[in-house]
């Protein structure tokens, strides 16, 4: 009906606002022109002004690649929940996204996959999620979250990332072994998990070893062996358990 196309064009604007208003502070806060800003991302400063002025919003991979230059929350676009009740529906819509991944091998899960596995009105996930890109972020943001926390507190007390990788981070990723297999396996959402996860960690470890933020080139070699080993583990149809795993780590790393 016209009142819900209308209903739902004022989610799009209300989520395209929300974000338009975020990156223009941000810039401000940094004290960067819109030009400045746009050299930072590797993009015209029309894409910015459009932002700011709500004429579109960016990709999944843009908010991350901005999250990542700028060192922000990995929430930093999400908008966050009015009531309990909009939290435990956004949670279930993202666990029905996560489910429905796992029959869905090479498309995406449709809306309607969703509604009938949350039991949740299509209209009302695009109200919490316009489009895709907010899913994928989202998807993305809850897996990653805590896992990211954690490491970055090992490296800021323990220089040693081959020992931060093998000894903290691995038995954090096998414990979300499941939900990683589907990041890893799923063409939909696998560019955007790996490219986040290298520019994300590849910032983590410069912020706190000067050796290798000394060293930018090996800092980004090394990174893509560790995260290809992770691709390598978590892709397989049943990760081997996390000892072997280690164990197979300190033997080819054992010379870095």
């Amino acid at each position: 009906s016209k009142y819900v196309i209308s209903w739902y064009q004022r989610i799009i604007w209300e989520t395209i606002m929300e974000i338009g208003n975020k990156i223009k502070a941000l810039r401000k806060k940094n004290g960067l022109t819109q030009q400045q800003f746009a050299e930072k991302l590797y993009i015209s400063f029309q894409s910015v002004s459009n932002w700011e002025r709500h004429k579109g919003y960016p990709t999944t991979e843009m908010m991350l690649l901005i999250i990542e230059k700028f060192d922000l929350p990995l929430d930093f676009f999400i908008i966050p929940p009015t009531n309990s009740c909009e939290d435990n529906d956004e949670e279930l819509i993202l666990l029905s996204f996560l489910a429905n991944m796992h029959s869905n091998r090479e498309d995406k899960p449709s809306l309607k996959q969703l509604e009938k596995t949350s039991v949740i009105a299509i209209q009302k996930i695009k109200q919490y999620y316009p489009s895709y890109d907010d899913l994928f972020y989202a998807v993305i943001n809850r897996i990653d979250k805590d896992v990211k926390i954690k490491v970055e507190t090992s490296l800021s007390t323990n220089d040693n990332l081959i020992s931060v990788f093998i000894n903290d981070m691995a038995p954090m990723l096998y414990e979300k072994k499941e939900e990683l297999h589907l990041l890893y396996t799923r063409p939909y959402i696998r560019n955007i998990w790996i490219t986040f996860i290298k520019s994300k960690y590849l910032s983590l470890i410069t912020r706190y070893n000067p050796k290798f933020a000394a060293d930018i080139l090996t800092t980004e070699y090394l990174i893509e062996m560790l995260t290809s080993f992770i691709s390598v583990w978590m892709s397989q149809p049943e990760p081997e358990p996390l000892v072997d795993f280690q164990n197979r780590m300190k033997k080819y790393l054992s010379n870095l």
